[in-house]
């Protein structure tokens, strides 16, 4: 049984960002995570009688033994990286299990790509801050992830 709340019944794909130091050719590792919370928010914000929509996305993510800080992650082998996945600025994650490929050098299969296909059907979002609240006495523990 989880310790987690039922609403955290959603499946996402988290594709990583890696690029080469030496080449600075970018790869995209995908990696599947289930039992996740997340929901769009949007907000209206007014400045100066001008209004702003917004369209933020919230997604929480359980404890997981495939997950390793970026720095973990980014030592890793080629070979180890879709092992395990992480959460940092840049990286995306899509709302459901999806099989897409990501490669920055062909024609409709680049990041761009993907983020348009599935803003339009399911959800994603670019990862802008990542809150680790898996230290004690915080509840629930989990990975706290905003996005637009």
């Amino acid at each position: 049984m989880s310790n987690y709340p039922d609403w955290w019944d959603k499946t996402i794909t988290v594709y990583n960002r890696h690029e080469d130091e030496l080449t600075h050719l970018v790869s995209w590792y995908r990696h599947t995570v289930e039992g996740c919370f997340y929901k769009s928010v949007g907000e209206t914000v007014n400045i100066n009688n001008v209004k702003l929509d917004t369209n933020n996305i919230l997604c929480r993510i359980p404890i997981k033994a495939e997950y390793l800080a970026p720095y973990e992650w980014a030592a890793l082998s080629n070979d180890s990286k879709p092992l395990y996945f992480t959460l940092k600025q840049g990286d995306i994650i899509v709302l459901g299990n999806v099989s897409d490929e990501i490669s920055e050098t062909t024609p409709g299969n680049r990041s761009t790509d993907l983020l348009k296909k599935y803003k339009a059907l399911q959800g994603c979002l670019i990862i802008q801050e990542v809150g680790d609240n898996t230290g004690n006495g915080l509840g629930i523990k989990h990975y706290h992830v905003n996005g637009i």
